[in-house]
């Protein structure tokens, strides 16, 4: 039955950023209960303690689990699944596990019929767990060449191979075995990086989606190491190996154990389609028009403006040539000359009426006069 641990805490580690593109990785250090998982997003404390561990196309981890709150699990090692969040669903006892419990590496592998299989490595073999369809059920293993202890192994997707690295003859590795679920393991090959810490304590391995792989190195002086004990505390690092060169990413600190993978990195959400907007077109400029020969010159008459009539003081012209017409119109007169035109009026009529009324007077009185005397 399975059982889902959803509770996690945060871990107090620096986070390592930024990890490569889909790169997970888990690793347990000295004394402390539980893995700590480590993703693009972060770090959380899991209370299981993990090892074998894949990633499927679903962005799944699949891994083998022999602790809870550090106590043995009972059969253990037992099957989980974990998000990448650190959710872990406990899927009970694995199948086969009598033969899984010295598992430490695995792979993720999809068969020729669709299946998806776990392969976990024992030692000197490989056993298959197959995960879909159906429930988990142990398939048949198969013998690995004779090789030093392997901490880890992964898929290339690209070319189907296992890939570890472990050291030989003083040097570190990168081996790649092909093999093929009716034929088994093939052959081997080896490419040497002598960047890499001469060491088979490599726990977490993962091809990355560029082909350049991921190694975790363990490294851990034991109880005991610090300042004032003449043992230096020696700690783990994560490296980059790209084809016969290694570059380190970081420095991890005390590590028992670690495993890797790698998970399907995600799309980015489409983009909605931007508009297109509209360029305002600007009319080509106005040309001018060619000049052409113009034929002769017309004659154009001009009329000159018409005059005010001018009224002469003397005679009336004759009938039988009858001048200009006046016009109807009364002519224009600025304002300023109508006002003083008033003005003048208005002083000579104030200054003379006086005198006309005495004029009339008199002439009223005379005329008076004269009509009695001719009586």
């Amino acid at each position: 039955m399975a059982v889902t641990a959803l509770a996690v805490t945060p871990t107090p580690l620096v986070p390592i950023a930024p990890l490569p593109p889909g790169l997970v990785w888990v690793g347990q250090a000295p004394g402390v209960t539980g893995s700590t998982l480590h993703t693009a997003t972060g770090q959380v404390r899991l209370r299981y303690s993990l090892n074998a561990m894949a990633c499927g196309r679903d962005g799944l981890l699949t891994a083998l689990a022999t602790e809870l709150d550090g106590r043995r699990l009972p059969d253990a090692p037992h099957l989980v699944r974990v998000t990448t969040a650190g959710a872990v669903t406990d899927l009970g006892p694995a199948p086969g596990r009598q033969d899984l419990v010295a598992g430490y590496g695995a792979a993720m592998a999809t068969a020729p019929d669709g299946s998806t299989e776990l392969l976990v490595t024992t030692g000197d073999r490989l056993r298959p767990l197959r995960l879909s369809p159906g429930p988990p059920a142990p398939l048949a293993s198969h013998a690995l060449p004779d090789l030093p202890y392997a901490g880890d192994w992964a898929t290339d997707p690209r070319t189907g191979e296992l890939v570890t690295v472990v050291s030989m003859a003083g040097v570190a590795r990168v081996v790649r075995l092909r093999w093929d679920a009716a034929t088994g393991v093939g052959a081997v090959d080896t490419t040497t990086v002598p960047a890499l810490p001469p060491s088979s304590a490599y726990g977490g391995v993962a091809v990355l989606a560029d082909g350049s792989i991921a190694a975790v190195f363990n490294r851990n002086a034991g109880p005991g190491a610090g300042a004032g004990t003449g043992r230096a505390p020696m700690g783990g690092a994560l490296y980059r190996i790209t084809g016969t060169r290694a570059t380190k990413l970081a420095d991890l600190g005390p590590l028992t154990s670690s495993d890797a993978a790698t998970c399907p990195v995600p799309s980015p959400p489409p983009q909605p389609p931007v508009a297109a907007r509209a360029v305002p077109t600007t009319p080509p400029p106005a040309t001018a028009a060619a000049a052409t020969p113009a034929p002769a010159a017309a004659a154009v008459r001009t009329t000159p403006p018409a005059k005010p009539p001018v009224r002469s003081r003397g005679p009336s012209p004759s009938p039988s040539a009858p001048g200009p017409t006046p016009s109807r119109k009364p002519a224009f007169v600025p304002t300023t000359v109508a006002l003083a035109a008033s003005e003048a009026r208005h002083r000579i009529g104030s200054r003379y009426i006086p005198v006309v009324g005495a004029l009339m007077v008199a002439a009223v009185a005379v005329a008076r006069l004269v009509r009695r005397n001719r009586r």
